[in-house]
């Protein structure tokens, strides 16, 4: 194979994992009365209602805007990092029964920077239509 023709199959898969991102991240209150994402291949994700109702239980409903979803994950190499603020962080680390910590003192949080694949499972598992994977892009 040409070194050309491998570039263009290898732009293109990437491409194809681009476009199955969610455009923009939206908050739990939004979600709830709108429970969807638009892809950005411009097609709709719609969100398990019994995974917005879990992620309600385990947050005191004044986080829920501050709460930004989908969760998305980027693997590198054999690990997997979770792309997002401290609070989406505290949440995987909630269901992965690893932290105590209450969400009010997120200062005081300390929280992974990576995960193993049996947790990120673990996290798919649980609220799977709230939960992205994508892969670093290293040339």
């Amino acid at each position: 194979m040409s070194k050309r023709l491998i570039n263009g199959l290898w732009k293109s898969e990437q491409e194809k994992i681009y476009n199955s991102l969610p455009r923009k991240k939206i908050s739990l209150e939004f979600l709830i009365e709108k429970p969807s994402f638009a892809l950005r291949n411009n097609q709709i994700s719609e969100i398990d209602e019994r995974e917005l109702d879990y992620l309600c239980e385990i947050l005191p409903s004044s986080l829920w805007g501050e709460l930004y979803l989908p969760l998305i994950f980027q693997k590198r190499k054999q690990l997997y990092i979770l792309l997002g603020e401290k609070l989406e962080k505290w949440i995987v680390e909630k269901i992965l029964e690893l932290t105590d910590t209450s969400p009010f003192m997120l200062d005081l949080f300390s929280p992974r920077h990576e995960y193993f694949v049996y947790h990120y499972q673990q996290v798919q598992k649980t609220i799977p239509t709230l939960v992205f994977l994508t892969f670093a892009m290293d040339p």
